[in-house]
């Protein structure tokens, strides 16, 4: 799983706001998207259908080696997308939402949206090992803000790390097709 399919998934994740604590409903220790859907369906809450911009800023990599001439690189880095979310899509439940950037590959170790700001480790499966991402934010049912580290364990490297911030704003209704 490539970052910025983590950076989908958890740009999915923020896309609404509901009120309550840590989603973990089967006590596992293990959140879930089904488990984090159920909770934000129960509050009765759902994004808005329209179009969405997307725009996640690199503040930081550090990985175990790297040469001088390479810190800070990719620091800075802005990286902007536009996708539509369709009545349909809504339609399906969060849930639905959730999966989407993930194939299945992420779960929650916690989730907590409570009065718009949000908490949240997810943890993925990717080729190269986990990656475990914690986010801290802001979410409406038409935008969110936040910010979110992600750490990997690369095999004869050692744990990298990622750092960014991640807006995501309803800009219109989606375009006719």
């Amino acid at each position: 799983m490539k970052p910025i399919t983590i950076l989908t998934a958890a740009g999915a994740m923020l896309l609404v706001g509901c009120s309550g604590g840590n989603a973990d409903a089967d006590g596992n220790g293990e959140t879930t998207a089904a488990e984090v859907a159920a909770k934000v369906d129960a509050a009765g809450i759902k994004p808005q259908p329209g179009l969405y911009k997307a725009t996640i800023t690199m503040t930081g990599i550090e990985v175990p080696g790297m040469p001088a001439e390479m810190e800070g690189h990719g620091a800075g880095m802005v990286t902007t997308s536009e996708d539509c979310l369709t009545q349909e899509e809504v339609d399906k439940g969060f849930e639905e939402l959730m999966k989407q950037g993930q194939n299945g590959e992420c779960t929650y170790e916690s989730f907590s949206l409570k009065d718009g700001k949000m908490d949240g480790v997810m943890v993925c499966k990717t080729p190269e090992g986990s990656a475990r991402m914690t986010l801290t934010g802001t979410a409406t049912p038409t935008a969110s803000e936040f910010t979110a580290s992600t750490k990997m364990n690369f095999e004869g490297v050692g744990e990298a790390t990622m750092n960014f911030t991640a807006k995501h704003e309803r800009i219109g209704d989606c375009p006719a097709k």
